[in-house]
């Protein structure tokens, strides 16, 4: 399918985008970029950006740092730029494969269900992309449907589905990051509507290992928070 014709489909999808606005999924999202250390200094690229809700949410959080946020949606981002007016975010059009930032050196980049609404032989080009440009302190949230349950969709409910809308198996995925020097550093399983229906990963850039005690690194008070920690769990557990 051309790019024009996935424009058109998401021109058109955008109303009802706006009509669901910030929904749970969104929420559970925003909660867990504030877990990984979201500020409102964070330095952050959303990839997909749609109409803008999670744009939205982030806004309302980093006061006094950056949001860049990019669609191939024309249409999705005139919206989220009249629903979003503010200096420190830049919204742009443009297809995230291939999508050069303005800027650098981000503190978390996003992809919140898009790759599975791009044809799966494009993913090493847009992780070979994203490898040109995070940085050793970026952190990189994807967010995609339980694979099983798209599966589920197609057999089902095809009609609920996107005009591109295909499972994104893990292998297939860990795969394409392993090759474009990217490493998953967490993943997990969560529902939202169904059991189990999505699939969240947490990706960096790859590092050398290196010996580092974790010992040596905490702080004077992590050092006596952690020796009575210890002495709870040896008295809870002997």
């Amino acid at each position: 399918m051309k790019k024009e014709e996935v424009s058109q489909f998401y021109d058109q999808f955008s109303e009802r985008q706006i009509k669901i606005g910030v929904n749970e999924r969104l929420i559970f999202l925003f909660k867990q970029l504030k877990k990984l250390g979201l500020t409102k200094k964070s330095k952050i690229l959303e990839l997909g950006c749609g109409v803008g809700a999670f744009t939205y949410l982030l806004s309302k959080k980093i006061e006094k740092g950056y949001i860049e946020a990019v669609d191939l949606s024309e249409k999705s981002i005139e919206n989220a730029q009249k629903n979003i007016q503010k200096n420190n975010v830049q919204l742009f059009v443009g297809d995230v494969v291939h999508y050069q930032p303005q800027e650098s050196d981000f503190d978390f980049i996003t992809l919140l269900d898009v790759i599975e609404h791009i044809p799966i032989e494009e993913h090493f080009n847009l992780f070979k992309n994203i490898s040109t440009y995070i940085s050793e302190k970026s952190l990189l949230l994807i967010n995609i449907p339980n694979p099983e349950y798209i599966k589920y969709l197609h057999q089902h409910q095809p009609e609920s589905l996107q005009v591109i809308d295909q499972p994104i198996e893990l292998p297939t995925l860990v795969e394409n990051l392993d090759k474009n020097n990217l490493e998953m550093v967490f993943f997990q399983k969560y529902g939202i509507w169904e059991q189990e229906d999505y699939h969240l990963f947490v990706v960096r850039k790859k590092r050398e290992f290196k010996l580092r005690h974790l010992a040596d690194e905490r702080t004077l008070t992590q050092k006596i928070t952690k020796k009575l920690r210890q002495k709870l769990d040896f008295i809870k557990f002997s």
